[in-house]
Order: C-alpha cells, then structure tokens, then sequence
C-alpha cells in the first residue's frame, strides 16, 4: 500500500499554566522538572504532515475543521494528470 505524501494530523500547542504557549517541534520550553510539570499538550485544531521530508504544517493557522484539512490534502495528494502535448 502507497503511502500518501501528506497526512492530516491533530494540531497541538504546549499551553503553560500562565497561558504562555511553544510549539511541540520546537527548543523544549521548560529548563527542570518542575517547570515541566507547569506545561500540558492542547489540541488546537488540524494540520498536516508531508511524509516526505516530516514537516508538519503549512505556514498557516491550523484548519478548525477536519474535513477542511482532509480537503486540502486529498487536493494534493491526488495522483497527477499528464498534460496533452500541444
């Protein structure tokens, strides 16, 4: 089975108790256990992952609808149609 390119994935932030966030693919916000202990994972909505290279996201707000993600997807991941020749 063909592994499609890109795959839609939950999108979610590191939320602090303090409403501070960081992204989960970023420098690792906290410096100790116990200001670990301060951070939570949140969902916030659906993004994608290129299975090629591993990047999640699309350089925009993640999608607050999946079947708008999967839309977006589907688009890309759609087998190409070779053009006529002129």
């Amino acid at each position: 089975m063909e592994t499609k390119r890109y795959e839609v994935i939950p999108s979610k932030v590191l939320v602090r108790d303090d409403g501070a966030t960081a992204s989960p693919y970023g420098a690792c916000p906290w410096t100790s256990e116990a200001e670990r202990a301060r951070w939570s994972a949140k969902d916030v909505g659906w993004t994608v992952r290129d299975n090629r290279t591993g990047t999640v996201g699309t350089g925009r707000r993640p999608w607050a609808d999946r079947a708008e993600a999967d839309s977006w997807a589907d688009a890309r991941n759609a087998p190409k149609v070779a053009s006529p020749a002129a």
